[in-house]
């Protein structure tokens, strides 16, 4: 599997829960990728963390991305994942990158706490889990790659994320005018 985020690295966006099932997924996945593409507060925490786990083979960091690269490294990944959770007062709003990895062709995992069951159709393109459980996340892990339901996910949310291009958008906004 090639799993991707792209996000601040703050707590809200939970990646040290991502790292953490990383870890217990290396042992199902031998060669599982995870790229975490962003910058932010947690940064520091994250590259210690994943020293500490002994996933540094496994984890990739990259601060700072074109939209080409970014593109490019969301194209090539199986999973966007995302299991935000809310943190002190603050939550996740509508899961806009969830639609931008679904017009990729990429499924994704979103938490349940905000907007990410806005963006992601729950078991038809990706699925959305707790992400206040490490369980929770690795577990739809697991059932978003067997039977190749990657690519069901990935095909259903390419399809999905055609509702919201701007054409169709735009149409809908001078509906309700």
């Amino acid at each position: 599997p090639k799993i991707i985020t792209v996000a601040r690295l703050d707590k809200r966006k939970n990646h040290q829960n991502i790292l953490m099932c990383i870890r217990n997924l290396k042992e199902k996945f031998p060669k599982i990728k995870y790229i975490c593409v962003g910058d932010g507060d947690e940064k520091n925490n994250l590259v210690s963390l994943v020293k500490e786990l002994k996933i540094e083979k496994e984890v990739v960091f990259v601060n700072q991305t074109d939209q080409k690269l970014k593109t490019a490294l969301i194209m090539n990944s199986n999973l966007f994942l995302m299991p935000s959770i809310i943190y002190k007062k603050s939550v996740e709003g509508f899961g806009i990158s969830f639609l931008e990895a679904a017009s990729y062709g990429v499924g994704s995992i979103g938490g349940q706490d905000g907007g990410a069951s806005d963006a992601i159709k729950n078991e038809v393109t990706g699925l959305v889990c707790d992400g206040k459980d490490i369980n929770s996340i690795y577990e739809n892990i697991i059932k978003f790659f067997e039977n190749d339901n990657y690519k069901k996910y990935g095909s259903n949310a390419l399809k999905f994320s055609e509702n919201f291009s701007w054409n169709k958008i735009v149409k809908q906004y001078l509906d309700l005018i």
